[in-house]
């Protein structure tokens, strides 16, 4: 058999391939492509050929895949997939596309998709797809029309815009205060009362207890978080259930402080070196997307911690 090629293997044969591996038949593999089983045998054969490995383990009637075989088929059927899909909703549903959000979990949790109602109901020509990811992975956006993450904004290849500046507060629910007590006549605790309490933090980010404390000039003090979550949502779930007290951005925690629910037990608040990015890929920009984020725009316009809001892309 001869060397594996580096170029794409001919289709027919892959989707013989397939077909045939999925179902575990021949008979079933010729019926679904509507050829002749003599048909997918050879384009199978092809393929093995071409690959120079045999993907079968040929026992009577029986095909068993072999191990490389497994995975291969694993690979094939996402992507015949994701062509289907695809084809299905730029042919099939021209008139109403997908707008393809990505976006922290934490954000899309808290903030966004409780207003998405009043985008479908300004923008009702469109579908939306919303996937969350905790960080921004710092691949390309494959697939993805507009991206909001919390970060550091260095993100190669791509137009990045800070929408959101950040602001680190101290916070706990009012359950863990009454349980503790101790607050002063100001309403906080003490920086001394603080360290001997169970911390919780996000994970992620470049400042954490350590730099807050520093800032109050508690140096050498390395105070460990009793608590590490990898998403704010998590993080602050854990403070309202009383575990402890949070250090979190305030677009997460000044609506709690607002309600009641949580209250900040420190004055001291910290300038965060992170914030909400809208990230874009470098290409000509949808008219779908330039709505979202417009839209958008308007929706962060009352944020007390808004950034430059005004549209650009790079």
């Amino acid at each position: 058999m001869s060397n594996p090629k580096k170029s794409m293997p001919p289709l027919n044969a892959l989707k013989a391939f397939e077909a045939t591996a999925r179902l575990q038949s021949l008979t079933k593999a010729s019926q679904e492509l509507h050829v002749t089983q003599g048909a997918v045998s050879q384009q199978v054969k092809l393929l093995e050929e071409y690959l120079g490995v045999p993907l079968f383990i040929r026992k009577s009637r029986k095909l068993q895949l072999t191990d490389i075989a497994r995975s291969y088929l694993t690979v094939l059927t996402e992507a015949f997939n994701k062509v289907q899909v695809s084809t299905q909703e730029l042919f099939e549903a021209p008139q109403q596309p997908f707008l393809q959000i990505r976006c922290g979990t934490s954000f899309a949790q808290r903030w966004l998709v409780p207003k998405l109602a009043d985008f479908s109901h300004q923008f009702p020509q469109y579908r939306m797809r919303l996937q969350t990811t905790i960080w921004h992975d710092g691949f390309p956006l494959e697939g993805v029309d507009v991206e909001l993450c919390h970060g550091y904004g260095n993100y190669k290849g791509l137009s990045v815009q800070r929408v959101l500046k950040e602001s680190w507060y101290v916070v706990a629910s009012r359950a863990f205060v009454e349980k503790v007590g101790g607050l002063s006549d100001e309403g906080s605790f003490s920086l001394e009362q603080l360290q001997q309490m169970p911390l919780i933090s996000t994970m992620g980010y470049k400042e954490g207890w350590n730099h807050w404390f520093s800032e109050q000039d508690v140096v050498n003090s390395q105070v460990l978080s009793s608590y590490e979550l990898d998403s704010s949502t998590m993080a602050l779930d854990m403070t309202m259930a009383g575990m402890g007290v949070m250090l979190g951005l305030d677009s997460y925690v000044l609506e709690g402080v607002k309600s009641g629910e949580l209250i900040q037990v420190h004055p001291h608040t910290m300038e965060a070196n992170c914030g909400l990015y809208l990230v874009l890929p470098l290409q000509e920009v949808k008219p779908k997307t330039k709505d979202f984020c417009l839209w958008l725009f308007e929706q962060m316009a009352d944020e007390p911690n808004c950034d430059d809001l005004n549209w650009h892309h790079d």
